[in-house]
């Protein structure tokens, strides 16, 4: 190992080693603030509901709620999202301290917006200071194990360089630009054709134009 290797593997052993650290209340609040939500909110609104329409007309309106959810393809799409967007939060925080995504005193990145597109979760991360694109595109394949994806493909911010673009393939496969070419099977040869050459055409039409033939 050369001398201008050394800082980098001592830099690389001590992030290694380092012990990740424990969010501050308000990150921690902002975390979880989908679940919080829900068990503030949810119970609340259940006894609302019971309390105005009594046990009976509430119990047919959580029925009519859930049907909705259920036959309504859209609806059913949107919820799948969202809570599959909440899952890949968790499990990328996660990523971040498994795969040591992190500055070399255990600070973790964090995530500012996640938005559901297609078979992709977006992500939006925050980097502090000593983690930047470089390290993120070396842990690609760490993070996709730890959010059950096939693939994190890592984008750069087109204005600055401490916010990161993590798009978060959860499809079971996903397509190359080649896969999608259909193979076109070669047209069968007469006798005494050459490969590529056409049919020769009869002596009565030899000499008529095509539009002439039809």
């Amino acid at each position: 190992m050369s001398r201008w290797q050394e800082p980098q593997a001592i830099a690389e052993l001590a992030r290694e080693i380092t012990v990740v650290r424990r969010p501050n209340p308000i990150t921690a609040l902002y975390h979880w603030r989908y679940e919080i939500g829900a068990l503030l909110v949810l119970p609340y609104a259940l006894f609302s509901l019971f309390q105005a329409a009594g046990p009976i007309w509430g119990a047919v309106v959580l029925f009519g709620i859930a049907n909705w959810l259920f036959y309504w393809k859209s609806a059913r799409r949107f919820v799948r999202d969202r809570l599959r967007s909440i899952v890949v939060q968790h499990r990328l925080r996660t990523g971040f301290a498994r795969a040591r995504v992190c500055t070399l005193d255990g600070k973790l990145p964090v995530i500012l917006w996640t938005k559901p597109r297609g078979d992709e979760v977006e992500v939006t991360v925050f980097c502090p200071a000593g983690v930047g694109y470089e390290r993120f595109e070396q842990r690609r394949a760490l993070l996709a194990a730890a959010c059950f994806a096939t693939d994190v493909h890592v984008y750069r911010h087109h204005k600055r360089a401490n916010v990161v673009h993590l798009s978060v393939c959860t499809a079971r496969l996903r397509k190359d630009a080649d896969d999608d070419a259909v193979e076109l099977t070669p047209a069968p040869r007469y006798a005494g054709q050459a490969e590529g050459a056409a049919l020769p055409l009869p002596a009565p039409f030899v000499g008529i134009p095509r539009a002439a033939r039809r």
